[in-house]
């Protein structure tokens, strides 16, 4: 659901709840940058365990290339939600609006005050990257049973490696919906290097996509139920008005 507006729907549900716009907004903000730093991690442990069992021979240039990358990206999207980021979006702002930016500061401010409480709470940051982590681990050992179940045994090693360069192509291609095509593609490409045959790629993928619809489509049913709640408590004060 990630790829298709995830992240927003989960941020209009904590409205829908009760919850701040600002803190909605500022917790999914720093939420998807968790996600990344330990997407990122991942990805390097899945390249640094491809080396280790000797499987390829230019995981070091992909390294480079990949950390090159990551790193500035990463530290740009932390920095723009700091002080420094604020202070560049005001300015941006004036420039555009001119004498109108005080209409949108007040909501600007509420957003960075709840970024920088967020990150100001290290524990809870640091217990977010553990649960992700931990997350990404437990994931390689579900591609471990699928191929087992299949009757193409991989070690654990190894669906750590498939896994975390899955993980790295899906977010790659992040604008298209589901990683639809990407995924499979990924999925052969990387299978191959263990000697896995391509008609198990594809049904290792189309296993992976079941909690998609599994868990996606109640949650999108939920996130609907609770839009029409909330129509529904702005529309009765008015059908219940007498007048006078």
């Amino acid at each position: 659901m990630t790829q298709v507006g995830g992240d927003v729907i989960g941020a209009r549900a904590l409205i829908l709840c009760g919850a701040p716009a600002s803190l909605s907004a500022a917790s999914v903000i720093v939420d998807v940058l968790v996600q990344a730093v330990t997407l990122f991690l991942f990805t390097l442990l899945g390249l640094a365990t491809l080396a280790a069992i000797g499987r390829q021979a230019a995981v070091g240039q992909t390294v480079t290339v990949v950390t090159a990358v990551a790193i500035p990206a990463l530290l740009g999207f932390y920095l723009a939600q700091r002080p420094i980021g604020q202070r560049f979006v005001k300015t941006i702002l004036t420039r555009i609006l001119g004498e109108r930016e005080w209409l949108t500061f007040g909501a600007i401010d509420a957003l960075f005050a709840r970024l920088g409480s967020i990150y100001a709470n290290r524990p809870g940051v640091l217990a977010s990257v553990a649960i992700h982590i931990a997350v990404w681990l437990f994931d390689a050992l579900e591609v471990w049973v699928i191929l087992a179940c299949m009757g193409t045994p991989a070690s654990y090693p190894e669906a750590l490696v498939i896994e975390s360069l899955m993980q790295a192509i899906r977010a790659a291609a992040f604008a298209i919906p589901g990683a639809l095509g990407a995924q499979e593609g990924g999925l052969i490409a990387i299978c191959a290097i263990f000697g896995l045959p391509a008609q198990a790629a594809i049904a290792m993928s189309l296993i992976k996509r079941v909690p998609d619809f599994v868990f996606g489509a109640p949650s999108l049913l939920g996130w609907q139920v609770l839009e029409g709640r909330a129509l529904l408590a702005r529309d009765v004060p008015i059908q219940g008005y007498q007048g006078k």
